[in-house]
């Protein structure tokens, strides 16, 4: 049997590892050590720890090391403390490798940790590109520290190999956020609009907005204001998720506080949850923000994303993506275009590109079949 430990730190990563955390679980061939830390153990960022226990997973150990501000120096003292913690964690527990998710800066201490400890590293969502946030140097470190890449589709595998990666290492299983979105019962637009407190009646889209950390042209402050300014030429009721915790956060955060006591079709909450979210897109007129959400899991439901900014440039994007500066007359535009009938129904014929629902058994396959000794640790670059 293969232990596989399996690290999670924020809200977004774990619903979208919840897949592959049941397929290990449920194959006799593979077992999980669930290591929980970072905004899950932190009540001001909804303690969403609390959505784990829920789903029946068995907590292995947490490691909790945020300190409570967002400066660039707070952030990497808590990547010190993290990094302690971790280092008792793989001390006390055996599991033959690790696997991690995406690009945020949290992931890093875990990878150095599993990188002197001698682990495998799985890394989920290699290849991808977001140019205008630190996570694109942070994606590329991982994919050169990993020794097995999941990508999400077949351009992104082979900028993973283009990185030097040898091609035996490197498999397209799609996303794993498609698993959920067609495995998971979504609810009733009544049960979930009563859950939220939110008006049937009422057009709804959801937004999600975080720190653009390599945005040096327009503060976090102005960013977000453009678009309450451009959403306030609407009679909409929006639903807006927390900013990821980077530096300028809170910054981001006292615009969404302030708007949400002034207007009371604004509803702000920490953590929606992964069943909750999509089931909301499913009844939201579109999304807008730029969360990698919009450009991965929204156009899986064939519903606009109104994509503001940098944040995500470089991806691979949709018919339904709609990007947009950050000028309120750009956002303008592209909520109408969002809104036009016309363009509603051309994205309802488009095809989606991230995966077909059964990337959990894919990656376990792989996991299965797969010798974690002294040669797959053994890295070289192909280009030499």
């Amino acid at each position: 049997m293969k232990t596989i430990a399996v690290f999670t730190t924020t809200r977004a990563e774990f619903g979208i590892l919840k897949p592959l955390i049941s397929e290990l679980n449920n194959n006799s061939a593979t077992k999980v050590l669930l290591f929980v830390g970072g905004t899950h153990t932190a009540s001001e960022h909804g303690y969403t720890i609390n959505e784990i226990k829920k789903s029946d997973f068995k907590i292995t150990q947490t490691f909790d090391y945020l300190l409570n501000e967002d400066s660039p120096c707070s952030l990497t003292k808590s990547s010190g403390i993290e990094t302690i913690e971790l280092a008792n964690i793989f001390n006390n527990f055996n599991f033959d490798a690790i696997c991690i998710l995406g690009d945020r800066y949290e992931l890093l201490p875990i990878v150095q940790t599993a990188i002197l400890f001698k682990k495998p590293i799985i890394h989920l969502h290699g290849g991808e590109r977001t140019e205008g946030a630190i996570d694109e140097q942070i994606r590329h470190m991982i994919t050169k520290a990993a020794h097995i890449h999941f990508a999400a589709c077949d351009e992104y595998a082979q900028n993973i190999i283009n990185l030097g990666e040898e091609s035996f290492r490197v498999y397209n299983t799609g996303a794993l956020a498609v698993d959920n979105m067609t495995s998971v019962k979504r609810k009733k637009k009544t049960d979930i609009f009563s859950e939220l407190k939110l008006n049937p009646k009422i057009p709804t889209i959801v937004m999600t907005c975080h720190p653009v950390t390599l945005e040096s042209d327009i503060s976090p402050h102005k960013q977000i204001e453009n678009i309450f300014t451009a959403l306030n030429n609407y009679n909409f009721q929006v639903v807006i998720t927390a900013p990821n915790i980077d530096s300028k956060r809170n910054e981001i955060e006292k615009v969404i506080l302030k708007h949400i006591t002034k207007n009371p079709d604004y509803k702000y909450t920490e953590s929606l949850g992964a069943e909750n979210f999509h089931t909301l897109i499913a009844y939201s007129e579109f999304i807008i923000g730029n969360s990698s959400s919009g450009i991965v899991e929204v156009p899986f439901f064939k519903k606009p994303t109104i994509n503001i900014g940098i944040r995500q440039k470089g991806r691979i994007q949709h018919k339904s993506i709609i990007n947009t500066n950050y000028s309120v007359e750009s956002i303008k535009k592209g909520i109408e275009k969002a809104l036009n009938p016309e363009f509603k129904n051309e994205i309802t014929k488009m095809k989606y590109l991230f995966g077909d629902g059964n990337t959990a058994k894919k990656m376990v396959s792989v996991i299965k079949s797969t010798n974690f000794d002294n040669i797959l640790l053994k890295k070289k670059l192909t280009f030499l």
